[in-house]
């Protein structure tokens, strides 16, 4: 016969009553968290599956962020494009030098010139567009000085890129190196580099042109207009006749030139507007990617709410029932302080 004693019988009370008291809080802080553990040790395997989908999802995140700021950067530059092309090239330079080919408006070719040098300095500056804190044509070195320069050297006015003279031979490998120039983005696609990496740098030059051809005329689209505007300066004032007949013939060159340079910058905006396109695309599919991404984490994380409730209010009525037997256990015996 096992006799029973009133010690033992609070011995285990206590014991069940600390237990019914612990899983009443881990119930309570279910349903306060809204998690499905607090620990590690709590659920190994589910922790360790959500540690992972939260690499996964920063990394995501800090893709998208990229991928946003560049998208954004790379509208801006084709607008600044075509801004370049349409509104400086097209609409004024380009109707300016076929107009002071006509010998009807030979009298304006001065003012013409004039419209000509205008467009160009208009083009510089727009080409030394800032986004953000950063010039956008400023190649891997965007963070300096303005890119583009008009220099004046005694009567002659030439374009400099990043301090480079633009339209001297012997500086075309220079310019070549800076149109080569990369900074790579992580926008989480192998576009470039089996990392992923997407070349965010935008080298102005390689835009509107650099370098002489085989005649010995440049092939800036700026360089163009301001040997153009030069020659239509020199014509007689009122007559508008030409200073030479070399000067004829130099700008009905030029100005076919012109027409091409316009036709390659056309291009050029045609691919960079390619290039958003896919920065948007991009886009897109890594903010589908996230929300893919926290579906799961959630899945993983995130406690049935509903069974969480339940859970608590019986783990509740479990305690409050423990806490009325406490009341019905006898008080100690004789026996009990017997030793």
């Amino acid at each position: 016969m096992i006799r029973v004693t009133t010690n033992g019988t609070l011995l285990n009370y206590k014991s069940n009553l600390t237990r019914s008291s612990n899983t009443l809080n881990s119930t309570r802080n279910r349903v306060l968290t809204q998690r499905n553990y607090s620990s590690f040790a709590e659920d190994p395997a589910s922790a360790t599956l959500a540690f992972k989908l939260r690499c996964s999802f920063s990394r995501t995140n800090a893709q998208l962020d990229s991928t946003t700021t560049l998208k954004s950067k790379f509208s801006a530059a084709c607008d600044a494009l075509k801004s370049v092309k349409s509104d400086m090239a097209d609409s004024q330079a380009k109707i300016s030098a076929l107009a002071g080919l006509n010998d009807a408006e030979a009298s304006g070719r001065q003012p013409l010139g004039e419209v000509l040098r205008s467009s160009a300095e208009s083009i510089v500056q727009i080409m030394n567009s800032k986004y953000s804190s950063a010039f956008m044509f400023g190649g891997a070195d965007s963070l300096g000085d303005a890119p583009f320069k008009l220099e004046t050297d005694g009567d002659k006015t030439y374009l400099t890129y990043r301090g480079v003279q633009v339209d001297k031979p012997e500086n075309a490998a220079a310019l070549k190196a800076m149109t080569d120039e990369t900074s790579c983005v992580d926008i989480g696609s192998g576009l470039t580099d089996a990392d992923g990496a997407f070349n965010g740098a935008l080298s102005g030059i390689s835009y509107i042109g650099y370098g002489v051809d085989e005649d010995g005329d440049p092939k800036n689209m700026a360089s163009i207009m301001l040997k153009l505007s030069d020659i239509f300066g020199r014509c007689d004032a009122d007559s508008g006749a030409w200073a030479s007949d070399k000067d004829k013939v130099d700008a009905t060159r030029l100005t076919g030139k012109l027409t091409d340079s316009i036709d390659e910058i056309t291009n050029q905006w045609t691919a960079l507007d390619g290039q958003t396109s896919y920065l948007k695309t991009s886009e897109n599919r890594l903010t589908l990617l996230a929300d893919n991404l926290n579906e799961q984490i959630l899945g993983v994380e995130q406690v049935d709410l509903a069974s969480a409730i339940k859970d608590f209010s019986w783990a509740q009525y479990c305690y409050n029932a423990a806490l009325k037997v406490g009341n019905s256990i006898l008080s100690q015996s004789l026996i009990d302080y017997m030793s």
